[in-house]
């Protein structure tokens, strides 16, 4: 069974917005303060960390950011559907606001401080007629989506 055949299910509930197939470009929540604009990568804040208030938005991120820190991991974890080597990186997003994420589609010895990333959408496990999904990071191919 192929990935295309299958119901694509998110890893994490609301944690993106599911695009309408593997090829899509998934979509990051945030959250913005419609009194001060600060910007979250959480969606359950309910009470703003810069100024206090609980008007709280929901929104969706940005596609592209840059590497702003990050990690080789040369060790497979209990329970994970990942193998080594991978990179783990904080990407910063246009919006100010930083994810933590695996780098896909990367040599980790490539990976640079400052390197332009963007989001993708990857399964990671099929079964029983459901294919698995979260969003990734890759270096940039492409002229940044908009936001």
């Amino acid at each position: 069974m192929t990935v295309t055949e299958t119901e694509l299910v998110p890893l994490e509930e609301g944690m993106f917005e599911m695009p309408d197939s593997i090829d899509g470009v998934p979509r990051l929540y945030g959250q913005s303060c419609a009194n001060c604009g600060e910007v979250f990568t959480s969606t359950s804040r309910e009470y703003c960390a810069n100024c206090g208030e609980s008007s709280l938005e929901r929104i969706l991120l940005g596609t592209s950011g840059t590497v702003h820190t990050f990690t080789t991991v040369y060790q497979k974890l209990p329970g994970s559907l990942i193998e080594p080597p991978y990179v783990i990186a904080r990407v910063m997003l246009p919006e100010g606001v930083q994810v933590q994420t695996v780098l896909r589609e990367v040599d980790p010895g490539d990976v640079k401080i400052g390197m332009p990333v963007e989001i993708f959408l990857a399964p990671l496990e099929v079964d029983e007629g459901r294919t698995v999904v979260n969003f990734f990071f890759r270096p940039q191919r492409t002229t940044p989506w908009k936001t």
